[in-house]
């Protein structure tokens, strides 16, 4: 957080900075307490993560990669298992740091292969809303964007993204731990905003799209991805209690309601680029996660139900 307001930290870009300074402070203020358990618990981790130097980096496959086994002795080795194990759970990935694979809970390579042909990052600004430990941000890193800034409220993915750039030490990718309702920014500053497996959990979705059309620049693109219902009508379901475990989804649109939802809130020339049923080859449970994923949430006689006996999760 402290690179981004350091002087010249991002040359010509003034008036962003000023707007997000005020919580870049209050973050540092919050993370430099002594009060919050999950804190300590992931800077103990983090703190423990040996030094080591690497120019091995690969953003470009589907395991972001960080150095090679034989860069490190057996006792770093170890030192460093331990205390990337002490942040688990690893929801996105996969990684590879020092030739220790990181099996997250998402295989998230899957999902980045359904759009990547369609972006263009190089020297563009980026905001990815939900970003977790990086795993997107890293990906786009390998375009050469000018600026990739990711928003995650949940501290143990930002000491997740903390420990993978203690080893990418990429200068342009940041994430900021603030929820996107405490982020201000210039209007139309982002070239792209990527939002994916956010809307459903917000319970006023069109209010979050036309935020989001303000702080895209003229020409820009937002990548959207979502839960969906099938059907050709203007509708969406409304879960009433848990979807697939989760208690904090809203509304689970038809691709039609959502095309509705971004031209109300100002987008125009609107493709839908993938619909996908998540499979356990995309999600499922690893030691690296939390003990249940998409297997646990599934009708076990009807795996197109969820648990709760709605339609199974498609995304698109």
């Amino acid at each position: 957080m402290e690179n981004l307001i350091k002087n010249g930290a991002l040359p010509g870009h003034d008036e962003f900075i000023k707007k997000i300074e005020p919580v870049l402070k209050e973050k540092e203020k919050f993370f430099s307490g002594k009060d919050n358990k999950l804190i300590r618990k992931f800077n103990k981790a983090f703190e423990l993560l040996p030094d080591i130097n690497t120019d091995f980096i690969d953003l470009d496959s589907d395991f972001v990669t960080a150095g090679k086994r034989e860069e490190i002795d057996d006792e770093k080795f170890s030192v460093l298992n331990n205390a990337l194990k002490g942040m688990i759970p690893w929801r996105k990935g996969p990684f590879r740091l020092f030739g220790q694979n990181i099996d997250s809970e998402w295989n998230s390579s899957l999902k980045w292969d359904r759009f990547a042909a369609h972006l263009n990052l190089e020297n563009k600004k980026i905001l990815d809303i939900g970003s977790s430990n990086g795993y997107y941000l890293f990906r786009m890193a390998a375009a050469r964007p000018e600026l990739a800034i990711g928003l995650e409220p949940f501290i143990p993915y930002y000491f997740q993204f903390k420990t993978l750039q203690k080893y990418l030490k990429l200068k342009n990718v940041f994430t900021i731990p603030a929820a996107f309702d405490e982020f201000l920014a210039a209007e139309s500053f982002f070239d792209y905003i990527f939002c994916m497996g956010v809307l459903y959990h917000r319970k006023s979705p069109l209010n979050m799209l036309l935020k989001m059309r303000k702080l895209i620049s003229k020409g820009g693109t937002l990548i959207l991805e979502n839960l969906i219902i099938e059907g050709d009508e203007s509708m969406a379901l409304v879960p009433d209690g848990r979807y697939a475990k989760m208690n904090n989804v809203y509304f689970i649109p038809t691709v039609k309601t959502i095309e509705i939802w971004l031209k109300k809130a100002g987008f125009n020339d609107i493709v839908c680029l993938d619909i996908s049923r998540t499979s356990i080859k995309e999600q499922s449970r690893t030691d690296w996660a939390f003990a249940m994923s998409l297997e646990d949430f599934l009708d076990p006689d009807d795996n197109n139900k969820t648990i709760e006996g709605y339609p199974a999760p498609l995304r698109a």
